[in-house]
């Protein structure tokens, strides 16, 4: 009994972010072309699955088969497949709380940047999402077309 109560003591619950890559693959439906529509771009998406594990090599293994499981592919309103595919884990974190609960710390990274750095230069720089005037492309769209309407269609 001992001997299972430490191996259970081992567990804990880790945030490992992933990495997905949206590729798209077909033509687009003439019909459908818009302002909206723009094919010079890849996409990615960061994810951050919350694993209970015994080790943060442990929450690699199970994230990572989650995140295969999570692959999904979907007609966007252009008629073209979008495939969402893992790509890899990109970083894992130990949940100190103990209980999850609203305001629980899932995921946390630390930054090192020189004393004389500007926050709005570190914002651009790790997180150049965030800076609208250098946005890549306003009219960012890899919608599902079951679940969005085409846009062309009336709402």
């Amino acid at each position: 009994m001992k001997n299972q109560k430490n191996r259970k003591s081992t567990w804990g619950w880790y945030a490992v972010k992933v990495l997905y890559e949206a590729v798209i693959t077909g033509h687009p439906d003439p019909a459908t072309i818009d302002e909206n529509y723009s094919n010079t771009h890849k996409s990615f998406e960061e994810s951050i699955l919350l694993v209970n594990a015994q080790s943060p090599d442990h929450a690699y293994t199970i994230a990572e088969k989650k995140a295969k499981q999570n692959e999904m592919d979907y007609e966007n309103p252009y008629g073209e497949t979008v495939e969402w595919i893992f790509v890899r884990s990109l970083d894992c974190f130990i949940l100190f709380d103990e209980n999850l609960q609203s305001g629980t710390e899932l995921y946390s990274r630390a930054l090192r940047v020189p004393k004389d750095v500007p926050n709005e230069t570190v914002i651009a720089h790790y997180y150049p999402e965030m800076v609208h005037e250098h946005v890549v492309d306003h009219n960012f769209i890899l919608r599902n077309s079951l679940f969005n309407s085409k846009p062309h269609s009336p709402n």
